[in-house]
């Protein structure tokens, strides 16, 4: 679908500015880093060198954490631990891997039981506990460095009314937190069986939650983002969101949304919520935030489509997905419109937010943009770019320990996103050293 807005060609003079300052932000990210993170980079970096130790990677979080049944969870392990290799692991982890697989013959329980263990601690980072005191005080430390926090309570699309329940009075619990200002909400883990064909039906349903959520977050000075993964949730989702803060009781408050840029009908769902906004703003001084990513639901797509015999929803590759997110910013970032829509720069990829950055700068709108990361993915790039005076804001998964399920899914979809040989964030761990890797991404 075409855009309401002509790319600005002026924009390409911005290029050596951005190129220059990512090569600053790197340098200093690189002395910015502590030394838990560079283990952790090490660790990361050598894994992704060795596609039969990212297979047992994905085994091992997406199979073994999921089932219940003991026998086969150990079964499966010791499966993905054949495959685990010197050159992915390291000595320690490999070696050790070879050896409990072998164990597990003898006692199941214990080698599940410290396999799971072991993920969760390698991936207390990326997602967060949500028991009151654990979360409150890692908020705490983000905030004494200026970096805020964007809540998403996990859990994937529910089948069921109850399940479903459960995952909105947890969403709701957790706006009622005094330290949690801003949270992110998928409408499909809050509501059970949204029937795309029925759109109209789909809307009333999803209203009635968004209604909810809309009047805690007023009472409690929260900010909501609508969430989404697949494209077929994007219409109903854009269409309950416009329709909802119609409402007068909403009018004037503020709200997010996402898009993602690996979608061609972004372009003119982006356009559609700009010319509204503006209306909207000019009535009752309401504004909106678009928060902007380039995707993270790639490999379901297309096994959807593959499935169904359709044609894959997203841009076919990521010299497409790059150029659609770089137009979108442009489209964005413009000052028509920067009262009534806000922007999230949501990247990890240094090129893109610098790029941003200096666009903003240019056309005068640097108040209007947000830079977002992903919490635990690049601590040290988050705090530089806050030292640079930027504020950041990442986007923080939760979880509570008994439900750690619901964070599987998340694992998975970044441990794919991330190991794609075009893919930024696997090029960022020798980016910086690396003029070839530094070229190729440039």
């Amino acid at each position: 679908m075409p855009s309401i807005f002509e790319t600005d060609a002026e924009l390409d003079r911005l290029a050596a500015t951005a190129i220059e300052r990512t090569k600053a932000l790197m340098k200093e990210s690189d002395k910015l880093r502590d030394r838990r993170e560079k283990a952790n980079r090490k660790r990361v970096a050598r894994l992704f060198k060795d596609p039969e130790a990212i297979e047992a990677t994905i085994t091992l979080t997406d199979e073994v954490m999921r089932i219940s049944s003991v026998k086969s969870s150990s079964r499966i392990f010791r499966r993905a631990a054949k495959k685990a290799s010197i050159t992915g692991f390291g000595p320690l982890n490999g070696i050790g891997l070879h050896a409990i697989g072998v164990l597990s013959h003898a006692l199941p329980t214990p080698v599940v039981a410290a396999v799971h263990q072991r993920v969760r601690a390698l991936s207390k980072d990326l997602i967060l506990a949500s028991e009151v005191e654990k979360l409150s005080k890692h908020m705490g430390k983000r905030s004494d460095k200026g970096i805020a926090l964007n809540i998403n309570v996990l859990g994937e699309a529910v089948l069921g009314d109850h399940e479903a329940e459960l995952r909105f009075q947890s969403i709701l619990e957790m706006m009622r937190r005094p330290e949690v200002n801003y949270i992110s909400v998928k409408l499909s883990s809050i509501v059970a069986q949204l029937i795309i064909i029925d759109v109209e039906g789909s809307i009333t349903r999803v209203s009635e939650k968004m209604r909810i959520l809309y009047r805690e977050a007023q009472q409690h000075g929260v900010f909501v983002n609508l969430d989404m993964e697949e494209y077929r949730d994007l219409p109903m989702t854009v269409a309950a969101f416009m329709r909802v803060l119609d409402e007068a009781e909403f009018e004037s408050m503020k709200a997010g949304i996402v898009l993602q840029a690996y979608l061609p009908e972004a372009h003119q769902f982006f356009g559609d919520l700009v010319q509204w906004s503006q209306k909207r703003y000019a009535r009752s001084g309401g504004s909106i935030k678009v928060r902007l990513v380039k995707g993270a639901n790639l490999a379901m797509e297309r096994a959807e489509a593959e499935l169904h015999g359709w044609s894959p929803a997203p841009y076919r590759t990521k010299s497409d997905v790059d150029a659609s997110y770089v137009r979108l910013i442009d489209a964005a970032l413009r000052s028509e419109h920067s009262k009534a829509v806000r922007i999230g720069i949501a990247s990890h990829n240094l090129f893109h937010m610098t790029w941003a950055i200096e666009v903003a700068k240019s056309r005068g709108v640097l108040d209007q943009i947000d830079i977002e990361m992903l919490e635990g993915m690049a601590n040290a790039e988050a705090l530089a770019v806050t030292r640079a005076g930027q504020p950041v804001l990442l986007y923080a998964p939760v979880t509570r320990k008994d439900d750690f399920a619901a964070a599987v899914a998340y694992l998975v979809r970044r441990l794919d996103e991330n190991t794609s040989d075009e893919n930024y964030l696997k090029a960022a761990f020798e980016i910086s050293k690396n003029p070839k890797k530094f070229k190729e991404q440039e």
